[in-house]
């Protein structure tokens, strides 16, 4: 089993890069993020319409680019976590993450005995078709595969110190649009509280020898919260890209 070593590179407090999928449906579109230097796609289930078939073809265009593929599951539940980690994921994000239970059992779900109680299925994406032994590979598979747990409600923040002591939880990545909302501050990404309640999830995850991250579509903001100790930072979707792109490409041809 070939892996990009994502989780390996978290633990050791190097800063990863990434950007999320949310719209593309060709197994190349992770390729391309390879190409310019990304360390991983997050491919969103929770936004994206994205099928169990379309996952499975982005993991493998990813994994063929040498870039971890990490899926934001839709909801916290067993069958999402167990069918992409066995199509090949490297990682895990899971949406509003908010109590030590909830994180108990994303970690139940993705890791294999003696951690967890994910069922083993060989000859899948994830042993790449091979009939790998069953002891060796889960060693391995929990090793490598990288859980984060998105920090994204206000009852996140009062229970994060639970969170990231959970054993098995490796990243807790804020939600910035999402976390405004739960603290009744929308759209306020640069207010003091916001700033705050980050501020909380970066300093927590230090002390319990955890990584933090983002995904927002600020740069300045990322470099930011990259200067104060976050790790894990990725940047806009793949429609921002193709959005901001397009907008300032047709502005510039349209300049006399």
């Amino acid at each position: 089993m070939v892996w990009a070593g994502l989780r390996k590179r978290v633990l050791a407090g190097e800063c990863v890069y990434g950007m999320m999928i949310r719209q593309a449906r060709d197994p190349g579109t992770p390729v391309i993020f390879a190409s310019v230097g990304y360390d991983f796609v997050l491919i969103d289930m929770e936004h994206g319409n994205y099928s169990m078939e379309t996952v499975a073809d982005l993991i493998r265009g990813a994994k063929s680019a040498g870039i971890a593929p990490v899926i934001r599951i839709p909801h916290l539940e067993t069958h999402f976590i167990s069918r992409v980690l066995d199509a090949g994921a490297e990682g895990i994000m899971v949406p509003m993450t908010s109590t030590k239970e909830q994180a108990e059992s994303i970690v139940r779900y993705s890791k294999y005995t003696p951690i967890g109680q994910r069922g083993f299925g060989t000859q899948t994406g994830q042993t790449d078709y091979k009939p790998l032994k069953a002891l060796e590979f889960m060693k391995e598979a929990n090793e490598h595969t990288l859980i984060i747990a998105q920090i994204e409600t206000r009852e996140a923040i009062e229970n994060v110190d639970a969170i990231l002591s959970t054993d098995g939880i490796d990243v807790g990545l804020i939600g910035p649009n999402d976390l405004s909302i739960s603290m009744g501050i929308p759209d306020q990404l640069a207010s003091e509280a916001l700033g705050q309640a980050i501020e909380k999830v970066v300093e927590t995850a230090k002390k319990k020898g955890k990584a933090s991250g983002i995904h927002i579509g600020n740069t300045e903001l990322i470099r930011k919260w990259k200067s104060k100790g976050m790790t894990v930072l990725a940047c806009s979707t793949d429609i921002g890209f193709m959005y901001n792109a397009s907008k300032s490409t047709i502005e510039e041809m349209k300049r006399p």
